[in-house]
């Protein structure tokens, strides 16, 4: 288990280092261009749509304008026609390069210089070749009368889409060139506004921040306001921006905003670059040390509640985590124009989360051969076959390797229901209770015995006091040992020598019907060691305290019993060699007769007895009505000397039962003979036999001295013996327990119905046999 842990730890390690490197790599190589410049057009369509600037008007030479004015290119001093009509406006600018001059309209570049002179505030568009930094101007007298020039160039990234443009431009001369948007706002006397741009941009391209889709800002043709259909009034204040819209005509580029089948004018990208530098809305990419925070910073965290969580919980963590990280960019990119692309960070959740499972997956898969091969050198119950130990074979299938775990778990369910069977088959009742005394399991036997002594079955959760009170019939007792209990999880120094007690040796206890039972318990622990319960069990002792009593009556039985006659006899020995206390032969003999035939007749019953209970039964169909008449008739003898009548009433004379006929004879002789003997002379016996359901019931009654409800209760056990003020009756006690013995053994009952001074009635209830009775 160490080493698993150790090895959980150095993976979680080695994983987490190896793709925070990837994503650092990611972040810092861009190795997806296409893929990120897709997320930044997602991200600008998003975040950065926003009302077009009122400020900015774009005058489109739109086809309706070459339907009214004529085919395009006009003559120059059309547009100086259209600047008459803007002098309100802050600052004009043309997208339309003004290079070379048709000789008839020569004198129109005077009139359009003039214009543009007269204006004041006209911004001319050149732009620079491929071939180097030379800028393509317009014609001269043209740029004189401008007031500056700006460059219309844009950048075209590999997959076709404008999205970035440059704003300053080092010419050959090593003067600074701007864009034609910085133009307009230094022309429009907002020096500080380039200012701040030319900070934000440096000498890098700018990202674009599109404020809509094509068409989003205000476009008015430019036949419109040349015929004065808009009044001059509503260009006050404004930037106007002329360039050519229509058909086939102009310059026309994909943008982030644009779709597949609009693109975006030249001369409206100019005005996202406009609004853009009067809103100082610039999208600004992170530099490096933000670039890798960003992208190493939610994987870290990701890392960290890798080790000590579930696969569902590191699968929802891996999309939580994924998902933020798209909403902290848009969020970013939404309230500071800070882009950043999220592909790297999401690259390596990617990553992260099939590498983690399939590292977890092997250590499990390793650590589950590790436990089966355990299994098979320590436990043989649980032997399976594992190819190629003591090596892991990675080469082999998951499917494989699980039917090898369910193989082994299967074999751990037989195990422990091996186990519960060996538990419920126990012979001692048995309850499991957790530290708050509520019950949590029994077993069968437990249930038997709270049956057999008339309580309910227990349930789950019922509480130790609840279960205790039918197997501690003593109340005081049954207090104790429950204040005992509950000390259970106190200190050590808290418990009781009671308790401790309880825990080594038991506790003897009775249960509701007088049974002697062993009261133990032993704590439970968990696999981690933390104590979690108890167990009690209940180990019945009857028989072991019986037991104990039979020994004391016969070893009583031998040092009393046994011995008086034996003394007896040595005393009239030492007697007779005296000649003054010797008694006459004929006298002597006979006491010594009498006193052997006494000691003869107590170990005849005591080996009667003791073979009664161990002798294996000799079963054959015995007819009770035969055996009891033969017995009657042996006692014919002695019912004429005393005068005591003997009568039977056998009904039927066929009552057959399987039985040992040796003991069920010496059975009925003891039960007449115990008639005889506490009957006085001059009285009746009566012998019955009657079907009493499935039992042949035998009822022999006598009108001797009867028998009190106390003796009742003990009458069957060894060395008990009746007596009354009239007995002159001698024994040891050992005839009663002999037929009780015997009757048990066939599976029958006896009883006995009895009062002092009106007899005694033995009721002996035999089962039929059934085969015998239908021949």
């Amino acid at each position: 288990m160490k080493y698993i842990k150790k090895r959980y730890g150095l993976e979680w390690l080695v994983i987490s280092l190896f793709v925070l490197a990837i994503t650092a790599f990611l972040s810092v190589f861009k190795i997806f261009p296409f893929i990120d410049a897709r997320l930044y057009d997602i991200a600008i369509q998003i975040t950065q749509e926003k009302p077009a600037s009122q400020e900015i008007v774009i005058v489109a030479v739109d086809d309706n304008s070459i339907a009214e004015v004529g085919v395009w290119p006009w003559r120059r001093s059309v547009h100086a026609n259209l600047l008459t009509l803007l002098q309100q406006s802050k600052t004009v600018a043309f997208d339309i390069s003004f290079m070379g001059t048709q000789p008839d309209y020569k004198p129109d570049n005077e009139i359009f210089a003039s214009a543009i002179h007269n204006h004041g505030r006209v911004i001319l568009a050149n732009y620079f070749s491929d071939a180097g930094n030379l800028p393509n101007n317009p014609e001269p007298e043209f740029m004189q009368a401008a007031h500056g020039l700006g460059f219309i160039n844009i950048n075209i990234d590999p997959d076709g889409l404008v999205r970035r443009v440059p704003l300053q431009k080092t010419q050959n001369d090593g003067s600074m060139a701007y864009h034609l948007s910085l133009a307009m706002l230094n022309a429009a006397g907002e020096q500080e506004l380039v200012k701040q741009t030319l900070q934000k941009a440096g000498h890098h391209d700018v990202a674009i921040p599109f404020a809509g889709s094509p068409g989003h800002f205000q476009i008015l043709s430019y036949a419109d306001v040349l015929n004065q259909r808009i009044p001059a009034s509503f260009f006050k204040d404004k930037y106007v921006i002329i360039g050519v819209w229509g058909s086939g005509l102009g310059d026309q580029f994909p943008t982030p905003t644009s779709s597949k089948s609009l693109n975006m004018a030249g001369v409206e990208i100019i005005a996202n670059i406009l609004q853009a530098s009067l809103d100082q809305s610039w999208i600004k990419e992170t530099d490096l040390g933000l670039d890798l925070l960003l992208c190493l910073l939610p994987l870290l965290v990701l890392c960290f509640f890798l080790k000590s969580s579930s696969p569902r919980t590191i699968l929802l963590l891996s999309i939580l985590t994924a998902l933020i990280i798209i909403l902290v960019h848009g969020i970013i990119m939404y309230k500071f124009g800070i882009w950043h692309s999220p592909l790297p960070a999401i690259l390596g959740i990617l990553l992260l989360y099939p590498l983690w499972s399939w590292r977890t997956q092997e250590i499990a898969l390793y650590q589950m051969h590790r436990e089966i091969a355990e299994l098979n050198e320590k436990e043989p119950l649980l032997k399976t076959e594992i190819k190629n130990l003591p090596f892991v074979n990675y080469g082999r299938s998951l499917n494989e390797r699980l039917s090898e775990f369910r193989g082994i778990m299967e074999q751990v369910r037989n195990l422990r229901q091996f186990i519960m069977d060996g538990i419920n088959r126990m012979p001692d009742a048995i309850a499991v209770f957790d530290l708050n005394h509520q019950l949590q399991f029994t077993t069968d036997t437990t249930k038997n015995y709270m049956q057999k002594v008339g309580a309910h079955i227990p349930e789950k959760n019922q509480a130790l006091t609840q279960f205790l009170i039918p197997v501690i019939s003593d109340t005081k007792q049954r207090a104790e040992i429950i204040a005992e209990i509950n000390k259970i999880n106190a200190p050590e120094e808290q418990q009781t020598s009671l308790l401790e007690e309880l825990r080594e040796n038991g506790i003897e206890i009775k249960d509701c019907i007088e049974q002697n039972l062993l009261l133990k318990y032993v704590n439970t622990y968990s696999g981690n060691g933390a104590h979690i319960g108890y167990i009690l069990s209940l180990n019945n002792i009857t028989p072991i305290r019986q037991a104990e009593r039979k020994r004391e009556e016969t070893l009583r039985f031998l040092s009393h019993d046994m011995r008086a006659p034996q003394s007896s006899i040595q005393a009239l020995i030492e007697l007779q060699k005296n000649p003054q206390s010797a008694l006459p032969d004929e006298q002597f003999f006979q006491r010594i007769n009498d006193l052997s035939g006494r000691t003869l007749k107590l170990v005849d019953d005591f080996l009667q007895l003791t073979r009664a209970e161990s002798m294996a039964l000799n079963l054959v169909p015995v007819n009770l009505t035969e055996l009891l008449e033969h017995i009657i008739n042996e006692y014919w003898g002695i019912s004429q000397k005393r005068n005591i009548k003997i009568s039977s009433d056998f009904g039927n004379e066929l009552a057959f039962t399987q039985g040992d006929q040796v003991l069920l004879s010496r059975c009925f002789v003891n039960l007449i003979e115990n008639a005889f003997k506490y009957s006085p002379d001059n009285t009746n016996i009566h012998c019955s036999i009657q079907h009493q359901g499935t039992y042949w019931q035998v009822r022999i009654k006598d009108q001797g001295i009867g028998i009190s409800e106390k003796n009742q209760a003990t009458i069957f056990n060894s060395f008990f013996r009746v007596s009354g003020p009239d007995s002159q009756v001698n024994g040891i006690g050992l005839g009663l327990s002999f037929v009780k013995t015997v009757i048990q053994r066939h599976d029958g009952q006896i009883q006995v119905e009895s009062e002092p001074g009106h007899g005694a009635t033995f009721i002996v209830n035999l089962p039929q046999d059934e085969s015998e009775e239908s021949v």
